[in-house]
């Protein structure tokens, strides 16, 4: 028993003895011309560090995915409390009822980390400093907000639709929608698969 203990850990012993025993002839080598000897400490740190591998990588890539995770994170919260032109009106400066709707809801029912309203960047920085000014004084009119808001312009782009044009669309599938109606009594069955003469 003793002795199959001993066959089974003699290759591994081995492998791991030949593996010191390589990194030791590589350090007993030397170096090219022109560069510093190697010194012991310098071929134990080699020996450790290619002992870890890649452990050592596994906290900068954590921390990388981490970090795009953040940023991807703040930019869908960016994305959903974005005011667009759709929520203004047409002359571009006054919130609608979807715009006052919309930074309510912000102010009100989002976490309290991202109660930041942003508005889309207009073509002319008047019209963008009207609508943050806007945003705020519908804030500051609001009993629920404590101060004003914290409201930013921003150039991500509102890819939405008029509520109008939306409301349109599925008030229109319902009135198309043919009535329910219950197939003839004097059909044949079709799963039968013929007639039962």
């Amino acid at each position: 028993m003793k002795l199959a203990r001993l066959w089974a850990v003699l290759p591994m012993w081995a492998a791991a003895a030949g593996g010191a025993l390589g990194h030791q002839d590589a350090c007993q080598q030397g170096c090219p011309a022109g560069e510093a000897q190697p010194t012991i400490y310098a071929c134990e740190a080699a020996f450790y560090e290619n002992h870890v591998w890649p452990r050592q990588y596994s906290g900068p890539a954590r921390r990388g995915i981490c970090h795009a995770a953040e940023m991807m994170t703040v930019n869908g919260w960016r994305r959903h409390n974005l005011l667009g032109k759709h929520h203004f009106e047409p002359n571009g400066e006054q919130l609608n009822e979807a715009g006052r709707l919309k930074t309510e809801w912000i102010l009100t029912q989002a976490p309290p980390s991202r109660r930041t309203v942003y508005v889309q960047r207009s073509a002319s920085p008047d019209q963008t400093a009207g609508r943050i000014d806007a945003v705020q004084q519908f804030a500051a009119e609001m009993p629920q907000s404590a101060g004003g808001a914290d409201v930013q312009e921003t150039h991500v782009r509102d890819d939405g639709y008029p509520a109008g044009a939306v409301d349109a669309v599925f008030t229109g599938f319902q009135a198309s929608r043919p009535a329910p109606a219950l197939p003839s009594a004097g059909g044949e069955s079709s799963s039968s698969g013929g007639s039962a003469e």
